[in-house]
């Protein structure tokens, strides 16, 4: 038995005594989220500011965060995480799960129908989740890798089988971006889901329907009058507009033109100044995805593939720069790849990178690469997607700050599809750079962009071709412990060997402002911030 195999297995002796889960999920009727209906309206419009045109609308295939948050109003999950992160019911009314952790069992609703009147199945889920979500959404292979089948035992019932305990998969099945469930009656057609045409006029179970996508424009949203989880939502209409420019999209709150910035819509040089507009509420989103900034290095290609220059390279990183010019001060400089924000796993354990030109330069020296004629040692693309608004000044600080170690930086910021294509699909980069998730747990944020069997040509998964089968044994084990520290002492042996390796630069653990009107309840949402705006709505 290989030492993996014996890792996958090693569980067992401590099974019996340590494996804890709850599961008896709240009522339906006693909705955590629940509020005095007295003090809100019935009806109204929400609008909400999108940076540009989503990729697509379906989550099952993409990890676009505004697409993400679209769809959680259009599609539902099994579960949904109420505001202090516990799991609730959503499209299952309840759950048990076995014993020995590896049978989880969910009851759906009864009498749920898809937007266009077709019954909602324990069929749509197990076909949904197994033959689009784990193929196309690297987010949803990470999540479901412990997953042997999902089964419809009837038309309310399904069935998760797993190799091996998972304790993060059931938060994890609240994410919008990683369990979606899709209508089969559409997609279950013999072609490529990513071609379907329910990807840009989707049909869905949520609290909002599909009205209209006028591309660069907006996306309209309407009330679904048949919702099943506490009747239909208090808005009549979602409104998602377009505003490319950050400026304009404070100045559409502060008019009124719009009521609602999310924090992937947020211009951090904005925050401060909305924060004293009376009227407005400003404030930071406290999200259990516990975002960071960071930069992946391409290891397939010279000079990335030497650990030494890749060390250099961050060596000559000045991180704190970064933060307070490109961040406005909105986070805390990283110190690996679990962010600070996750506190049950942050450790601060591993290498750190300070800002050093001096000894950066002495490496990049001696790893092979000296100065040029010209000053120069190589030159490197780095691409971003445009639409991440602290990229652009992290960019031209980095380049600067490169070109006193003799390295020139060529800046690529790229149209959101066309980075995707060329990142993920194609591989067709030196380093690329933006934010990435390292929660709700680390076995579904940040296992699956390191890992040896994650290296393929999907969104949100190893692009940066980095492999080493030490690290994905402490992964592995990680992923289906059960006892809490044991899994903290793993991580940090994780955190060890990547901090090592350097095959990303951690910048910064980011935080999420959000700006709104104040006269609106139940903003900023739950902490996934992908979640159904059921519950949100205007003041009497």
């Amino acid at each position: 038995m290989s030492y993996i195999e014996k890792r996958r297995w090693g569980w067992l002796a401590r099974l019996a005594t340590s494996f804890v889960l709850a599961t008896a999920p709240l009522a339906v009727g006693s909705s955590v989220w629940a509020q005095d209906d007295a003090a809100v309206q019935d009806g109204g419009t929400l609008v909400v500011v999108l940076p540009g045109d989503p990729q697509g609308l379906n989550s099952a295939l993409s990890t676009d965060t505004a697409s993400s948050n679209i769809v959680g109003q259009i599609y539902g999950t099994l579960v949904r995480l109420d505001a202090d992160g516990a799991v609730q019911p959503y499209m299952a009314e309840t759950w048990d799960v076995s014993e020995d952790g590896l049978t989880y069992t969910f009851t759906l609703f009864e009498g749920v129908t898809w937007h266009d009147g077709e019954p909602f199945t324990a069929d749509d889920v197990a076909w949904g989740l197994w033959n689009v979500n784990r193929e196309y959404n690297g987010a949803s292979a990470g999540l479901l890798a412990a997953v042997e089948s999902i089964e419809a035992t009837d038309d309310l019932t399904v069935v998760f089988n797993l190799a091996y305990p998972y304790p993060p998969l059931l938060a994890g099945l609240a994410y919008p971006n990683s369990a979606t469930i899709l209508p089969r009656h559409l997609f279950d057609n013999g072609s490529d889901p990513r071609q379907n045409p329910a990807n840009q006029h989707p049909i869905g179970t949520g609290p909002f329907m599909f009205k209209e996508w006028r591309a660069g424009s907006h996306i309209e949203l309407v009330s679904n009058p048949d919702y099943h989880f506490d009747g239909r939502p208090y808005l009549d209409r979602l409104i998602f507009q377009v505003i490319p420019n950050e400026a304009a999209r404070g100045l559409a709150l502060e008019r009124g033109d719009a009521d609602f910035i999310p924090y992937y819509s947020m211009s951090l040089s904005e925050y401060e100044r909305l924060s004293g507009i009376e009227g407005i509420a400003a404030t930071i989103h406290l999200r259990t995805i516990a975002g960071e900034y960071m930069a992946f290095f391409n290891t397939r290609n010279e000079p990335f593939n030497i650990p030494e220059v890749r060390q250099a390279l961050y060596h000559g990183v000045n991180r704190d720069e970064l933060l307070e010019k490109a961040a406005f001060g909105l986070g805390t400089v990283a110190t690996g790849p679990i962010s600070s924000a996750q506190s049950q796993f942050y450790t601060p354990a591993g290498t750190f990178y300070d800002y050093d030109p001096d000894l950066a330069e002495q490496m990049l020296d001696e790893a092979g690469f000296p100065r040029g004629a010209d000053g120069t040692r190589f030159s490197v693309r780095l691409s971003y997607d445009q639409k991440e608004g602290p990229m652009t000044n992290t960019a031209a600080l980095i380049r600067a700050q490169w070109a006193r170690i003799g390295v020139n930086l060529v800046v690529s910021p790229m149209e959101s599809g066309a980075w995707r294509e060329a990142v993920y699909r194609r591989w067709d980069f030196d380093i690329q750079m933006g934010t990435w998730a390292t929660g709700p747990d680390p076995a579904i944020g940040v296992q699956g962009i390191y890992t040896c069997e994650t290296i393929d040509p999907n969104g949100g998964r190893n692009a940066s071709g980095y492999c080493n089968e030490e690290l994905d044994a402490v992964f592995f084990e990680a992923a289906q412990e059960v006892d809490h520290e044991r899994r903290v002492e793993l991580y940090a042996d994780a955190v060890e060997i990547l901090t090592a390796d350097a095959p990303h630069m951690w910048l910064w653990d980011r935080q999420y402002p959000v700006a709104f009107d104040e006269d609106l309840v139940g903003l900023p949402g739950d902490p996934s911030a992908y979640g159904p705006f059921d519950y949100v709505g205007w003041k009497q």
